[in-house]
């Protein structure tokens, strides 16, 4: 796991949950047994396994068949191994009584590359769940050598940190997006900075989006 990355997660989920979402979710979280179906994830990596059902190496030819393996994305307990700290994972019920009822979420995980998919179906999953995704989810992220954690939201390419920037945007530049012209702001920001075009891209999407952070 040497590009390991830290996630943190907090989420206040509505009380509408339905009994099998809650199922589920707690066995991401590695809290439960693992439901009859996944509706959260719906894709799992696979393994290969011989005629007797044990996983061997694939080789052209050989006798067995591939099987998908169901993996919870965020179940991970104990000493973390690159990210320092301790790795956890809570669910608690918010009763009538308490304001907000329903289910508040905590999560602290370190996440492999490879992982990455099931971990951003469960954060999508959580963010199209939550009554407010901007007051009621908060998902924090840093590669295990980055000193911070960073907002983080989902974007067409999965996890990413908010854009953190010195110089706030021109007026042409937010004209521009206002009036939905986005390659037009694009080619603007790179007048006014010396962004690159893929960083430009980034920058006017994030800003379009509200997801720019001034420092």
């Amino acid at each position: 796991m040497a590009d390991a990355y830290e996630l943190l997660i907090n989420a206040d989920l509505p009380d509408d949950l339905s009994e099998a979402e809650v199922n589920e979710l707690r066995w991401h979280l590695g809290l439960g047994p693992e439901p009859p179906e996944c509706t959260i994830v719906t894709e799992f990596p696979g393994e290969f396994v011989d005629e007797d059902g044990n996983p061997t190496d694939y080789a052209p030819g050989a006798a067995g068949s591939w099987v998908e393996v169901k993996v919870p994305a965020l179940a991970r307990r104990g000493p973390a191994w690159r990210i320092g700290g301790v790795l956890f994972a809570a669910l608690e019920r918010r009763e009538y009584d308490q304001p907000r009822p329903g289910w508040a979420l905590t999560c602290r995980q370190e996440i492999h590359p490879d992982d990455f998919e099931r971990t951003t179906a469960c954060v999508e999953w959580l963010q199209s769940r939550v009554s407010e995704p901007q007051f009621d989810l908060d998902v924090y992220w840093r590669f295990h050598e980055d000193p911070y954690l960073e907002p983080t939201f989902l974007d067409e390419g999965g996890l990413v940190t908010r854009q953190t920037v010195i110089t706030a945007p021109s007026p042409e530049v937010l004209r521009l997006i206002a009036d939905g012209k986005s390659r037009e702001a694009v080619v603007q920001a790179r007048k006014d900075t010396d962004l690159s075009i893929k960083q430009a891209r980034s920058y006017v999407e994030a800003l379009r989006a509200g997801r720019v952070v001034l420092r």
